[in-house]
């Protein structure tokens, strides 16, 4: 006969013990049973520092690779991987694509799942109906695109995905017929995913304000760049719809509004930073303007500020980067495919020396605000800049320059930091393979330890199965 288990530990107790942990098992300790769950929030032993209030990295998406990768930066806490592949079901060797498609504070949008890095726990996602996205207003264009939205201080274990219509290049002839019909439209209707209910659905938002203008001095632009810009701040989605215009939704009303960005051409990314949303935009390839959103100056009311306007090109740094090397963050390189199955000219071994394992956590333990600034450097009379985002704690923005480099510029002082490699070695030494090195998207990210998302797998569980 079984002997009976022990008797429950005290809530004293047990609190006393959750106390002990690591954010990453405190967090997952939620998951064990309803009992240490009870007793991790009704003794708050959810700390503030579990919530997304540090940078852990960049992830990046390259022209022509499905696999993305993770410039991680290094940490004195625990490290997190930006390895991807445990989310996916199946053989190892049958992995469909790993492309990060948006990020909300420390959950990743995958083709097939949401899934936090942090815990290593995601959400499988159902297949999108067939009648998705709706059609769009007139003198809107159908996009595909979902935004994902995650609060963990409003609701941890929850989060939304929205599908928004872009403004078209042109009127289509059906748009014509209504010409002088106010744009935006009064009231707009979208397609929102929950991950409470599970199912998509219809949710209408009124619009705020008077109409920005008609139909045709409302189209002409479309995205140049990162095609898919958006970040989510204080119960709004901030999206951009085109070149021209930045679309509000608010979540807590229902209303949206949209808003002129405070630049017309030119390269520009959108994003968060220190103290809400950011526009950063380069002008003649290396004048940089960096403008602040304010949100508040009234009910229907936005205002640009621009804080802070300067050619970087003088204080670009000119150093020798014949060879690959790291910086102090650490480019974590992912190829998942096998080398029968793609790109049959990089061998095995090649394969296997690019794919970062859990062991390499100790090479990038590291704290410093400092990471490594640059002096000045005469730089020849061409320049290949790229906005990659925002630091959304400093005032800082991201770049990389045509060394391949990752550099952090900082506006408040104008100093430059280089931070590691841009491009993984197999993606240089085989480019004839993917034709352009560019960067086609990128998200930093803030890992979150809160939230007990719905697939309760990991890459350890499935080892043992």
């Amino acid at each position: 006969m079984d002997p009976a288990p022990p008797p429950p530990l005290p809530d004293d107790a047990l609190a006393s013990v959750l106390r002990g942990l690591a954010p990453r098992d405190l967090a997952v300790s939620r998951c064990v049973c309803k009992a240490w769950r009870r007793v991790v929030d009704d003794r708050r032993l959810l700390r503030a520092d579990l919530l997304p209030r540090s940078l852990g990295g960049i992830f990046l998406n390259l022209h022509g690779l499905w696999f993305t990768q993770f410039l991680a930066r290094p940490t004195t806490g625990a490290a997190v991987s930006g390895r991807l592949d445990y989310t996916v079901p199946g053989e190892p060797d049958r992995l469909p694509i790993i492309y990060v498609r948006d990020h909300c504070n420390g959950l990743l949008l995958l083709k097939h799942c949401v899934v936090n890095p942090a815990t290593r726990q995601w959400a499988l996602l159902p297949p999108r109906p067939d009648d998705l996205p709706q059609p769009p207003p007139p003198g809107m264009d159908v996009c595909t695109d979902e935004y994902l939205v995650f609060d963990p201080t409003l609701s941890p274990d929850d989060f939304e995905l929205f599908i928004l219509p872009s403004v078209p290049h042109k009127l289509k002839q059906s748009d014509e017929e209504c010409e002088e019909s106010e744009w935006p439209p009064s009231t707009l209707i979208l397609s929102v995913f929950s991950s409470k209910t599970g199912l998509w659905e219809e949710r209408e938002f009124g619009r705020e304000g008077a109409a920005a203008g008609t139909l045709p001095g409302m189209v002409g632009s479309v995205r140049s760049f990162f095609d898919h810009q958006g970040c989510y701040w204080r119960g709004a989605l901030y999206v951009c719809c085109s070149d021209c215009f930045v679309m509000r939704i608010s979540l807590s009303n229902s209303t949206y509004r949209v808003i002129r960005l405070p630049t017309e051409g030119g390269e520009f990314y959108l994003g968060k930073s220190i103290k809400g949303v950011y526009c950063a935009s380069l002008f003649q390839e290396s004048q940089l303007q960096i403008w602040f959103l304010n949100d508040e100056c009234g009910h229907d009311q936005t205002e640009w500020v621009l804080k802070h306007d300067r050619d970087i090109f003088p204080i670009l740094p000119n150093l020798n980067y014949d060879e690959q090397c790291d910086g102090p963050w650490i480019l974590q390189e992912f190829y998942y495919w096998g080398p029968e199955q793609h790109y049959d000219e990089i061998s095995e071994l090649e394969v296997n020396e690019v794919i970062v394992e859990d062991k390499m956590e100790e090479k990038f333990e590291w704290d410093s605000d400092n990471d490594n600034v640059l002096e000045p450097g005469s730089r020849s009379n061409d320049s290949c800049i790229v906005l990659l985002g925002f630091h959304p704690y400093k005032k800082v923005v991201f770049l990389s320059d045509k060394f391949d480099r990752v550099l952090a510029y900082n506006w408040s002082i104008s100093k430059l930091q280089d931070l590691g490699k841009l491009f993984p070695k197999f993606y240089i030494e085989h480019d004839y393979q993917f034709f352009h090195r560019l960067v086609s998207a990128s998200f930093p990210y803030t890992p979150c330890w809160l939230g007990e998302l719905p697939e309760k797998l990991n890459s350890e569980a499935r080892l043992q199965d």
